[in-house]
């Protein structure tokens, strides 16, 4: 019976040093996981920072393609009307011929007219 007496004491025992040797192991640690708290909440309002920093940088990278691309169809309107010029031109230069069609065949429907009042 001893035995059983001398088990229990010593189980007794050993639950009191692990109570005990966990509970200054507890306060050891307990500025270590303060720091790391700190350190935690730290981190995450850079990682905040960044995010807010790179969405900053995204929509201000849309607006730039946005503006290039308004700006790249402009000097595309403005390359396609140069080389349109010379077709315009000549376009311009062969209306003269037409005109002076234009005039032979109103004379000679005025000298049509005016031989059909004649007879």
């Amino acid at each position: 019976m001893i035995i059983v007496y001398l088990s229990i004491a010593l189980i007794i025992g050993s639950l009191g040093y692990l109570g005990y040797t966990a509970f200054k192991i507890f306060k050891k640690s307990k500025p270590s996981l303060k720091v790391l708290n700190e350190l935690s909440t730290r981190m995450q309002v850079k990682a905040d920072t960044i995010k807010t920093e790179t969405d900053k940088l995204t929509q201000n990278q849309q607006q730039l393609i946005t503006d290039i691309s308004q700006k790249k169809r402009a000097i595309n309107t403005t390359v396609t009307a140069a080389k349109q010029t010379p077709v315009m031109f000549k376009q311009l230069v062969k209306a003269k011929p037409v005109t002076k069609l234009e005039h032979k065949r109103k004379a000679r429907m005025w000298n049509m007219a005016r031989q059909n009042r004649l007879t």
